[in-house]
């Protein structure tokens, strides 16, 4: 529950983080790089999403002090289904570890997560998943 394993520190530390950011993390349970993230993000915010209720109930016990802080929140949705809810702001920047829609296993999963995930960000905001050095950016779709 403490230290971040080395290919999760190369991770985080390879994003391209700002205070104030809104980050999205799809997949994140159990929240070890998403704590992370937010202790970088100052008065920024990072939401969680897991398709699992048991990692949604891992990351909320993991990050109790964060989301009590307002610096992080989770949420179980499967990336294919994110919206935004009414009056949420869009993010500045989103990432994924092992995530089987977004590496290339799914690809039907992957073109719709792609979409929504697209849909849940701002215009100049990036999408980076694991796999590259250490990471790759994904390219989304625009309408």
């Amino acid at each position: 529950m403490g230290t971040l394993s080395p290919r999760l520190a190369a991770i985080v530390d390879a994003l391209p983080l700002a205070p104030g950011m809104r980050v999205l993390e799809i997949g994140g349970a159990p929240g070890a790089a998403a704590r992370e993230v937010a202790r970088r993000l100052g008065d920024g915010h990072i939401l969680v999403i897991d398709r699992s209720p048991k990692g949604v109930a891992q990351t909320e016990q993991n990050a109790a002090a964060e989301i009590a802080a307002g610096t992080l929140s989770v949420r179980q949705v499967a990336a294919e289904d994110l919206v935004l809810l009414p009056g949420e702001a869009p993010f500045d920047l989103a990432f994924a570890v092992r995530v089987g829609a977004l590496d290339g296993r799914h690809p039907e999963a992957g073109r719709a997560a792609l979409a929504r995930i697209a849909a849940a960000l701002t215009p100049a905001a990036k999408l980076f998943i694991d796999g590259g050095d250490p990471l790759r950016e994904l390219s989304l779709p625009r309408g």
